[in-house]
């Protein structure tokens, strides 16, 4: 230990040579482990390493298969995005166009069947690509 009135200065290079060579500090002596326990631990050690070894190599398959899978999917997903995009667009266009029939005095006069049709058609083509074809490709990839 350093004496008290160090600790009212700046520690300096002569504190070193003024300081303990040894801590005193007991420790324990080891256990005696036998030859039979460090065969058994290390028996042990190898199942777990080959168990690891063995995990990593799936894990590392299961990732490959993954990024495949989505580099196979991803230009469908696009196009689908877009192919609603563009049919809901239109739809909208047309229904746009439909509405201004009195105002404008238009020629373009859409029956209320083919209105409603264009309608529900939008609906079941959003509900049924996102709902059923594009879950069934993603969800069905991935497990």
């Amino acid at each position: 230990m350093l004496p008290d009135d160090t600790l009212d200065r700046p520690l300096t290079v002569d504190d070193i040579d003024a300081a303990v060579s040894k801590l005193p500090i007991e420790v324990d002596p080891p256990a005696k482990i036998g030859f039979e326990q460090l065969l058994q631990d290390r028996q042990a050690l190898s199942d777990d390493n080959t168990q690891l070894q063995n995990e990593l190599m799936e894990l590392k398959s299961k990732l490959s298969t993954k990024q495949e899978l989505d580099a196979l999917i991803k230009p469908y997903a696009g196009k689908a995005y877009w192919f609603m995009c563009a049919y809901c667009g239109t739809v909208a266009l047309i229904l746009v166009f439909a509405g201004f029939k009195d105002v404008y005095g238009s020629s373009f006069i859409l029956a209320d069947s083919v209105l409603e049709f264009l309608v529900g058609s939008t609906a079941t083509t959003v509900i049924g690509l996102v709902g059923m074809v594009l879950t069934g490709i993603f969800v069905g990839a991935r497990k």
